[in-house]
């Protein structure tokens, strides 16, 4: 059968999207608008002019993305043609080094072109601040009472500037307000061309299909007593991340911003026997502006986090483009979503295009500073890393099992990473539970049949060489030929001495507040599992059961777009409270070594649980008045980012001095901000 010959600025989930059609994709309808959407990165950062003039001539429309900064990245729309025939195959290998799939969106309108970015300053009833706070997430509770002020002279507003919910398909809200005029309450993106935005801001009385703000919508939700009617301001506006009591943005949102800290609900650090204070703080962040990205519920819905990378490019710019010039000194972003997959060395498309951004937007020339501040992970018992470093006395060969559960919903991901120069004679099978073997095939013909399981042929970025394996869902379905679950074997030959081998699993399990019948596959090493594990049961270590000497391995599980070392990119662990020691799940370094100075481990780690028992942070609900506890670094994330808006110097505790410890608690143990 013919191989579909795809250019190598493809990445490896975009050659498994075309090889499947699509298929995975199952809201994906090109009649209904639908178009495919990339992250790229351009050879040089003045070649999307050219590109798109190329594509055009060609009869391709592409669509470009705003953007606030000169870099070679940029998010870009176009249909499928354009990356199945052979003449537009042909420009994108003169124009661009990389380019990546996320899921695809339906612009809110069909005009393709060249979209500039929009200024949005306006500030409703607050006066222009100098720090200003962006969050990506699910769920932003806006008329909770840690996030409103009251003042005097504007009254009761929300904090929340503006919101960019960038589900699809949704409408402006028609509503009518206290005049009994008709308007609308969210309106469409012209620069992004997706999703709605919600600011804080109404329109001026009197102009056709007024825009009302957030503030205004809030006033029409109020009880005749005068408090806010929550559940029906949020159910009004479709905002269904807020349906329920819980959810993960409003989790994070309230640690990072709210008006009572983390610090006062946990208690002293000076003797933890003590009660919580429940004290408000006074700190910048609590009463900071804030701009939040709602992600579509579909990339929720998809734990691998391979997806993300258009909509959290985009969504950085666009709460970049809230910074008041002259006036907003610094945007500290908070992203507590990632893949456990990547090269794990800072190269990552996404990751480069990350410190591409603060890199621009350093605090000179006018721009402001930017500061991310991501989660370490949580992968750490995860059983999804295998390293391998051949020395001279070991064959050249390794093997290892690849563990499916049954009646699993979704396809699963690994990928294996080598340096090219180690890369040469490798050769790699994947084995199912039956004994079927699957060897490197370069992608099919759109109109072929999927296999249940494939490997695609290596893939050279940078320096490195990967190889992805997917196997099919595993869950029995009408008009679904279900793939094998057990153990998949992978085996890798012609490893040279010296070389250094890593793979990893892509997360399959559901992300909060999701039911989707997704479960985590895992790596297992028989021959350890066979002949140390016993053993090893019976040593336990600073917390942790021994693993030594398993292919299978807990260092260099970090996030997979945290793994750079870079001023303004934080990433954060967690810590136990009640002794100190990193928290179970909390992922640990080092990273890959590569092109990028190499991260060690988390810059530091933070409160993520109170003790073993006893998981998780407190913070605020979708609703006013309640907390839950959230365990993850997804908690330890926001309490760092607090930390560097309020512009604390870390004074860390129990600072590590060797190696392990470093990669598990990289700087040390700071308290709640």
């Amino acid at each position: 059968m013919p191989k579909y010959d795809l250019p190598k600025c493809f990445g490896p989930y975009l050659r498994y999207a075309i090889s499947t059609h699509f298929r995975n994709f199952e809201f994906f309808d090109e009649r209904k608008r639908h178009r495919l959407f990339f992250l790229a990165e351009f050879k040089q950062a003045d070649l999307t002019t050219a590109f798109q003039r190329k594509m055009t001539k060609a009869r391709f429309h592409v669509e470009f993305g705003p953007s606030v900064a000169s870099t070679r990245y940029v998010t870009l729309r176009t249909e499928t043609a354009a990356v199945l025939d052979p003449v537009a195959l042909s420009i994108w290998n003169e124009y661009v080094s990389r380019v990546e799939l996320s899921l695809p969106v339906k612009p809110s309108t069909p005009v393709f072109r060249k979209r500039q970015m929009i200024g949005r300053t306006g500030q409703g009833k607050r006066s222009p601040r100098a720090v200003l706070v962006g969050i990506l997430d699910d769920g932003c509770p806006f008329a909770a009472a840690q996030f409103l002020e009251h003042t005097a002279q504007a009254g009761m507003t929300t904090r929340v500037r503006a919101i960019w919910d960038q589900n699809q398909g949704r409408q402006p809200v028609p509503v009518r307000d206290s005049a009994g005029n008709q308007c609308l309450f969210g309106q469409s993106l012209q620069d992004f061309n997706y999703g709605l935005e919600f600011q804080r801001a109404s329109d001026a009385p009197g102009v056709p299909q007024r825009q009302i703000g957030l503030d205004e919508w809030i006033e029409l939700h109020l009880a005749p007593a005068g408090s806010i009617d929550e559940d029906r301001c949020y159910a009004d506006a479709g905002f269904t991340s807020l349906t329920g009591r819980l959810s993960h943005g409003a989790h994070v949102m309230d640690v990072l911003a709210g008006r009572v800290p983390t610090s006062s609900r946990i208690g002293p650090a000076s003797d933890r026997r003590d009660p919580p204070s429940w004290l408000a703080d006074t700190d910048p962040a609590s009463s900071a502006d804030l701009v939040f990205v709602q992600f579509p519920e579909v990339c929720i819905q998809d734990a691998t986090g391979v997806w993300l990378k258009a909509y959290v490019l985009d969504g950085i710019q666009y709460i970049l483009s809230h910074a008041e010039p002259n006036k907003t000194e610094r945007v500290i972003v908070n992203l507590s979503y990632g893949p456990t997959t990547g090269p794990h060395d800072g190269t990552s498309e996404l990751e480069a295009a990350l410190t591409a951004l603060v890199t621009e937007f350093n605090g000179t020339n006018g721009k402001p500073q930017l500061d991310i501040v991501l989660a370490a992970g949580n992968a750490y018992l995860s059983e999804g890393h295998v390293g391998f470093v051949r020395d001279n006395a070991q064959r050249d060969h390794i093997e290892w099992s690849w563990r499916l559960p049954p009646d699993n919903s979704v396809l699963c991901f690994s990928e294996l990473w080598m340096k090219t120069a180690d890369a040469g004679g490798v050769d790699v099978t994947l084995t199912s539970p039956s004994g079927v073997v699957y060897a490197p095939t370069a992608p099919l013909p759109p109109s072929s049949p999927v296999p249940p399981a494939g490997i695609d042929i290596p893939l050279v970025w940078g320096d490195d060489t990967m190889w992805r394996l997917q196997v099919e869902p595993t869950v029995v379905a009408p008009n679904i030929v279900a793939a094998e679950h057990g153990d998949w074997t992978i085996k890798v030959s012609g490893i040279p001495a010296s070389a250094e081998l890593h793979a990893y699993v892509a997360r399959s399990d559901p992300n909060m507040g999701v039911v989707s019948g997704a479960k985590l596959s895992y790596f297992v090493d028989p021959t350890w599992e066979r002949t140390r594990s016993a053993e090893a049961g019976c040593i336990r270590r600073e917390g942790e059961f021994d693993k030594s000497g398993s292919l299978v391995r807990r260092d260099g599980t970090l996030n997979g777009i945290a793994t750079a070392e870079d001023t303004n990119v934080h990433v954060a662990g967690g810590y136990i409270l009640s002794n100190g020691r990193k928290s179970p799940y909390s992922s640990a370094g080092p990273a890959r070594g590569g092109p990028r100075p190499l991260r060690r481990g988390p810059d530091f780690v933070l409160p993520g649980d109170d003790s073993y028992p006893l998981s998780g942070v407190r913070a605020g609900v979708n609703r006013s008045g309640s907390v839950f506890r959230l365990t993850g670094t997804s908690a330890a994330a926001p309490q760092l980012a607090r930390e560097v808006t309020d512009a604390i110097p870390p004074h860390p505790t129990r600072v590590p001095n060797s190696p392990t410890e470093i990669a598990k608690r990289g700087g040390g143990n700071l308290d709640a901000p």
